[in-house]
Formats: structure tokens, C-alpha cells, sequence
């Protein structure tokens, strides 16, 4: 069958797409492995219009599309499953992070034929399978429909066990070219396991994906090994939610790698999650020693109480000896910090600020909470804050994040009486001004980082600037 896999673009498109998305990588790798005709749509590619999408849909003819939803996605996504329904007969199914967490708010759309709960690569294949072949596919694990009365029915989705037997992602699948002109500086995502085996209080990832479940360190090793040989990077991305549960497992991995000759030819980076509760310096070193040059560290605040509050496995003490050790290993620290936690105030948010000057943080960001439906966090919000719009709605309507480019979306959802909404934008504020100067200065020194911080106020120079940075990172 033909199956169009396609990944809207966010209302806040507050970021370039540097890279080809993983998640319907693998969903189409494992059809395309199965005979299926697979054609991957990434909405956030430059020139990627409504009328262009239109155009493929009518060329490409595909019986089935299927969409990967994030939360500040869909107004894009109803906007194409729309045209889709008006213009040709393609069967419409839906999964991704928003469709695990709400999956029966998908099915009251009149666009949306089929959801999918959790991990699509095997359920979607036999869905695809048996609808090709006239089969029923109703008790298939994960999918979501109504049945002849209209009642939402919600099958339980089964996890993927055994993630080394997945196929590595096809990337040419995607039109690569349009990410990078050369191949070569493509940082292409990658992920050595799945799940979270925490539960910190304002993340969604224990209903999203499910248990927390590795590859083994070869066959880690050689999807790595097997990108380079075919596309000569530069640069990996590990995309983990979090990827040092085991030390062991990481430290077998970059021996892997060092074994095999390959950290003379790429680096990588830890995008997200590193806990810095699993951190050690002869960790960090073996790591740097095989490739990885900036480490990312679920850190979200540098206070106690707060740590305490949202279940995070860490202390601030514990912080303070992960970074020292990651930097003296020769690691770029990138750090999250995020505003308006439960026992959070302005004052003890404001010491984030001295907090990353002192342990020299590389890359000090601040995002805010924004509660998703099913986790502790939205219950929290709605029994002891005045949310600033529709409680339900507001995962929706709001980024976490500011973005390179800044967006409007990025303002607090909800306030307390010990945080008000005034002392939370005045915060935020001072964590960007202070955060990119600092970066700025210790880049080009006190004078050239200072002009440099007040010409990025300039949108178009920001841009400029955005890209000068990536091309400074590419370089390690």
C-alpha cells in the first residue's frame, strides 16, 4: 500500500529543522521493510507551504496518512487531515506524544479515522497489513476507534520489548539535502533506549513511552557506524530521554566505539535528560574520550525543596559534582533550568542565575511549566494555582520553551499567590538577558560578546547569529 507519514510543523516554529525527524523514521522504515510504499512529510522543511502539501498528496496518491502529533502541532494537522478528507479518499490515522496522552479527543474529529496509542512501528504495519488485505484489525494493540455505536474504544498499547530488533532508520526516506546542502553536517538523531524509569512529577514521558527499555551497546555501535559509512557526518544527536540509567551500558558503548576506530571520525552530543544523580568523572572521561562533546542535564532547578517537590532524583549538591566533573572531563554543559515549579519564588529562582556563572554552565536555558494532561504536575496546577486560561488547553496554546528565535507563545500558563504572574515574566527576562550575555562574553570576550548581545536584539541579526552558532558547534 501507499502510506504518506507526515510531521506538522508547531505554531511557535521558533526552531530550523536541522534534522530528519526519528520518530516517523522508524514507523516508514519498518513498512518501507515490509513492501509498503512510504513517502515521509516533514512540515517544517523550508518551503514545506499548504499548497506544496497539496501537490504531493495528488502525486503521490497515498491510501493511507498518517500523522505523528506534538501538542503545539495540531492546528497544522487538522488544517492538512482537512484537506486530506476534502480532495482525496486517503484513510486518516494519527499517533505521537498527544495522541498517547488524549487519545478519545481524536476520534470526535470527523477527519481522523483511526488513533494510535504508544509505539506505532509494529502496530501501524499490522494495521496497514491486514486493512490491505480486507482483514479486521480491530484487537490490534494501541489503536483507538469508535465502534458501530460510537463508542470510544481503546485498545491497551503493548511496548516494544526487544529494541534491538528494530530496523535502523532509513534516512532516505527524508529529503536530505533540504536539511543540510551537504550530508556531511547533518547531526542525525539517534537513541539508545526508550522510557524513563523516574517519575518526576511534570514530565509526561512514563505515559508517552511507556517502560524504560535499552539497546544493547553493539547494536548501538553499529547504527552509528553504518550512518557514517554511508553519509560521512560529522555529528550524532542521542535523543534519550534518559541515557545513563546503566553506566555500564555506556561505558561498554563508547569502548565500542573507541574499539572500532570511530570516535576519530564523528562526535556526539546527549541532547537531553543526562541525570546528573548517574554522573561521574570516569564516566564523563570515557565518554569525551569516545566522541561526545556537549552533555545535556535534566537539572530544572538549582534548589532543594523544589528538587523535592517535583520528584526529581537529584540534589543540588549532586548538580554541583556532575558538572565540575563533566567540565573537567572536557564536556560542553548545556543546562535546562525550569520556572514556576511547586515551591518555586522569584527570589529562589533569581540564585539560578549566580547558580550557573559559578559552575561556568555553557549553555544555561530556562523554560516554564506547562502541565500535560495525566501527569501530576496538571493536577497540581489545577488544585493549587489560577491558571491564566483554559487549564486544558494550555499545553496546547503555550511553549515551554523560548526558542532561538523567541516566540509570543512563551509566557506562563498559570500563577500562585507565592508567584505571581508579574515576578514570573520579570524572571524569565532576566534568565534570557543574563543567560545570553554570559554565553556571548565567555564566546568572544567581555567587549566583542557584549556588542555581539546587543545586536542579537536585532530579529534579522538574531537569525544570523542563530546560524553562526550552529556552524561554531559544527566544528567539534
Amino acid at each position: 500500500m501507499k502510506v504518506m507519514l507526515v510531521y506538522p510543523k508547531d505554531i511557535a516554529e521558533n526552531y530550523f529543522a536541522k534534522r530528519p525527524v526519528m520518530g516517523i523514521a522508524y514507523v516508514g522504515t519498518v513498512l518501507e521493510k515490509a513492501s509498503h510504499e512510504v513517502l515521509l512529510v516533514d512540515m517544517r522543511l523550508r518551503g514545506y507551504t499548504t499548497k506544496y502539501f497539496k501537490k504531493l498528496l495528488h502525486k503521490s496518491k497515498p491510501d493511507i496518512v498518517g500523522f505523528s502529533l506534538v501538542a503545539l502541532s495540531l492546528d497544522q494537522g487538522y488544517e492538512l487531515m482537512k484537506i486530506i478528507k476534502e480532495e482525496t479518499g486517503a484513510m486518516v490515522v494519527v499517533g505521537g506524544p498527544e495522541v498517547t496522552l488524549l487519545p478519545t479527543k481524536f476520534l470526535n474529529k470527523p477527519f481522523v479515522d483511526y488513533a494510535f496509542m504508544g509505539e506505532g512501528e509494529y502496530s501501524l504495519l499490522e494495521f496497514v497489513n491486514r486493512y490491505e488485505r480486507g482483514e479486521s484489525f480491530y484487537d490490534i494493540p494501541g489503536l483507538c476507534y469508535r465502534n458501530e455505536e460510537g463508542i470510544p474504544r481503546i485498545n491497551p498499547p503493548k511496548a516494544i520489548q526487544d529494541l534491538d530488533a528494530l530496523p535502523f532508520p532509513n534516512w532516505d526516506l527524508f529529503p536530505l539535502k533540504k536539511y543540510k546542502s551537504r550530508l556531511s553536517k547533518i547531526k542525525f538523531p539517534i537513541t539508545s533506549s526508550r522510557g524513563c524509569p523516574y517519575s518526576c512529577k511534570f514530565c509526561d514521558s512514563v505515559k508517552v513511552n511507556a517502560s524504560y527499555r535499552v539497546r544493547s551497546p553493539k547494536n548501538v555501535v553499529d547504527e552509528l557506524e553504518q550512518v557514517y559509512t554511508k553519509y560521512k557526518n560529522k555529528n550524532f544527536q542521542f535523543m534519550d530521554d534518559n541515557i545513563a540509567i546503566y553506566k555500564n551500558r555506556i561505558i561498554e558503548m563508547c569502548d565500542e566505539i573507541i574499539n572500532r576506530g570511530l570516535h576519530k571520525n564523528f562526535t556526539w552530543v546527549v541532547g537531553q535528560g543526562f541525570s546528573p544523580s548517574k554522573g561521574s568523572y570516569d564516566l564523563f572521561k570515557k565518554m569525551h574520550d569516545a566522541g561526545c562533546i556537549v552533555l545535556y542535564f535534566g537539572i530544572e532547578s538549582a534548589d532543594d525543596e523544589v528538587l523535592r517537590a517535583i520528584r526529581k532524583p537529584h540534589t543540588v549538591a549532586q548538580v554541583r559534582n556532575a558538572v565540575r566533573d563533566a567540565k573537567r572531563a572536557g564536556l560542553i554543559i548545556k543546562a535546562p533550568f525550569m520556572a514556576g515549579l511547586p515551591k518555586s519564588t522569584y527570589e529562589k529562582e533569581k540564585k539560578y542565575i549566580e547558580f550557573f556563572k559559578e559552575l561556568e554552565i555553557d549553555m544555561p536555558k530556562m523554560g516554564h511549566l506547562v502541565p500535560f494532561p495525566g501527569t501530576e504536575m496538571y493536577d497540581w496546577v489545577r488544585q493549587n494555582a489560577k491558571p491564566l486560561m483554559e487549564l486544558d488547553a494550555m499545553h496546547e496554546e503555550v511553549s515551554q520553551t523560548r526558542g532561538v528565535l523567541d516566540t509570543a507563545l512563551f509566557k506562563p500558563a498559570f500563577e500562585t499567590e507565592e508567584y505571581p504572574i508579574e515576578q514570573r515574566i520579570k524572571m524569565l527576562k532576566e534568565f534570557q538577558i543574563e543567560s545570553e550575555q554570559y554565553i556571548l562574553k565567555r564566546l568572544f570576550g567581555k567587549p566583542l560578546g557584549y556588542m555581539a548581545f546587543k545586536l542579537s536584539r536585532i530579529k534579522a541579526i538574531r537569525e544570523l547569529g542563530v546560524r553562526f552558532l550552529d556552524m561554531y558547534y559544527d566544528q567539534f
